[in-house]
């Protein structure tokens, strides 16, 4: 046997032993994050199920070891009720989440409104010195006046 055989087989051993140890790591976060929202839920809580529904908890009961939620669906007119298990809850809307985005889209629109300032500034300075460089008056007055946006006192005929 080669070196680059023995290599390829300790590779290969390691990857099979790895692997798992790496997936059941993933799965047991994923799981105890699922675990944590089910036990959070509360009545009036805003959520969206995995199959799409959304709603508002309105009832929860424990049948043995399981939970089940009862979801407000609809509007006024049209309500309608669901039972699904807790753990078929995909997101829980909470009042934060919506302050926090409402604050991030007004603190955007700040930064979005200060940036276009800068640069109307600066084209308008530009335009300024682009007249000055075309312009027909050489005298130093003249120049002075148009920056400072008077009526140049001298003018060519």
């Amino acid at each position: 046997m080669g070196t680059t055989q023995i290599i390829l087989i300790v590779l290969v051993l390691v990857l099979v032993i790895v692997y798992p140890i790496l997936v059941s790591a993933r799965n047991k976060k994923e799981s105890q994050k699922l675990n944590d929202q089910a036990n959070s839920l509360k009545k009036g809580d805003k959520v969206l199920t995995t199959s799409g529904v959304y709603g508002t908890i309105v009832d929860m009961q424990l049948e043995g070891e399981k939970k089940i939620v009862t979801i407000e669906t609809g509007t006024d007119k049209k309500k309608g009720y669901i039972s699904v298990d807790a753990f078929a809850i995909y997101n829980v809307f909470k009042e934060e989440d919506k302050t926090a985005a409402v604050e991030a889209k007004v603190e955007g629109k700040k930064e979005t409104k200060a940036e276009p300032k800068k640069e109307e500034i600066e084209a308008k300075e530009e335009i300024k010195t682009d007249e000055l460089i075309s312009s027909d008056s050489n005298t130093a007055a003249d120049i002075e006046a148009q920056v400072s946006g008077k009526k140049p006192k001298s003018k060519k005929k």
